[in-house]
């Protein structure tokens, strides 16, 4: 019989109980054995990550405002994720890879900023999230 293939999905996010609670929702859904998740906690660890050869998420939820070196200095700046969602745009290997800027800033200014980078979709963080993230993901097919 053939085994269906999980949708990868990566979170980059900074915020250990957004990790926590981004895994729980789809473990609370029963959808462990549709979905594929791996959590990471910083910009330059999802470098690494991404570097990797054959890695290749179907879906990237990307954090915006993270901390990141910037001339030497760790600095907390939406550059850290528009940098990441930069560099994944810019890199074929991820072209049909979905990125969601998953953040609680719910500025138009960055909703522009990421629609112009390419990001496929902005969703702000809240407290009665899990029925809609779930929603959300099941309709990004």
């Amino acid at each position: 019989m053939d085994e269906i293939r999980k949708q990868k999905i990566l979170l980059v996010e900074d915020n250990e109980m957004v990790r926590i609670y981004f895994r729980e929702i789809f473990w609370i859904h029963g959808l462990e054995n549709k979905y594929e998740l791996q959590v990471i906690e910083s910009v330059d660890k999802a470098i690494t990550l991404l570097d990797i050869p054959g890695f290749i998420p179907d879906i990237i939820f990307l954090g915006l405002v993270m901390p990141m070196n910037f001339e030497g200095r760790m600095i907390t700046t939406p550059e850290a994720g528009f940098s990441l969602l930069k560099k994944i745009k810019a890199d074929p290997k991820f072209l049909h890879t979905k990125v969601i800027i998953f953040t609680g800033h719910d500025s138009k200014e960055y909703q522009e900023k990421a629609k112009q980078l390419g990001a496929d979709a902005y969703l702000v963080k809240h407290e009665n999230m899990p029925q809609e993230l779930v929603q959300f993901v099941e309709h990004l097919k």
